[in-house]
């Protein structure tokens, strides 16, 4: 399962989906998170929150989840719309919050 996540580091969730220059693609394997691409979106002056929108909402097309510190309430119900959960996140490490997450999700599923 591929997620994206918006960080500045590489190792904390601490971008607010709006003005993250870029979102980082992690692949959900087995063995545990991989990287496997950095996503630039910041073609445009900060100032065109449109333009970021878009061009944010086009980035995150093939995944399932996207991890941000924050996201308005637009961009957020575009990505459902598209089938993206949106879960934002208070500086916590990307590993973390990945696996708090999917600790979620397991004990969500129900087995009737």
């Amino acid at each position: 399962m591929k997620i994206a996540i918006a960080s500045s580091d590489g190792k904390i969730i601490d971008q607010h989906f709006g003005q993250a220059c870029h979102v980082l693609i992690y692949q959900i394997e087995r063995e545990g998170l991989r990287l496997i691409e950095l996503r630039e979106k910041n073609n445009e002056p900060i100032c065109n929150h449109e333009y970021m929108c878009v061009r944010g909402l086009e980035l995150l097309k093939d995944c399932k989840v996207l991890f941000c510190k924050r996201i308005g309430d637009v961009p957020k119900k575009k990505l459902h719309e598209q089938g993206i959960e949106v879960v934002e996140s208070k500086k916590e490490t990307i590993p973390h919050a990945v696996v708090q997450y999917l600790t979620k999700m397991t004990n969500e599923i129900r087995m009737d």
